[in-house]
């Protein structure tokens, strides 16, 4: 068989090749990595509400529930989360193929994250002794 090009339906082209891959290695670079971030972020999230739960039995004050809510969101650590989203966003583009503008230098679509923060927490479970409570009682 030397010698000869292989059938149509033998040759991969670059398309086919990256689901080859894709499939093969559970995903390109940036799925896994996407993937890595959504689970991170799940996690945290079961983590901070079971610790706001624990938090609104704990306390009976609002404001001494708030002050500490907004202390414990200060010190949560989003460090491995938070290296992923740097990486991501430092590579996703050329891995994930995202098209250029070769006119302006600047991609088509906004791929980048924002890293997480105490900000994002309190966006999500706010320093509401009341909110808190009605969570508790619904779940």
């Amino acid at each position: 068989m030397s010698g000869k090009p292989l059938p149509q339906r033998l040759r991969l082209g670059p398309v086919e090749l990256d689901r080859y891959l894709a499939g093969q290695l559970h995903g390109l670079a940036y799925m896994r990595r996407l993937r890595a971030i959504e689970d991170e972020e799940a996690r945290h999230l079961r983590e901070l509400e079971a610790a706001w739960l624990v938090l609104a039995e704990d306390e009976q004050d609002e404001a001494a529930f708030a002050l500490a809510w907004r202390d414990i969101a200060l010190g949560w650590d989003f460090r491995r989360i938070n290296e992923l989203i740097a990486s991501h966003n430092a590579f996703y583009a050329i891995e994930a193929r995202v098209p250029m503008n070769p006119r302006t230098g600047s991609y088509a679509r906004r791929w980048k994250r924002e890293p997480y923060t105490a900000a994002w927490i309190l966006d999500r479970l706010p320093p509401s002794l009341k909110r808190a409570r009605e969570l508790r009682e619904e779940t």
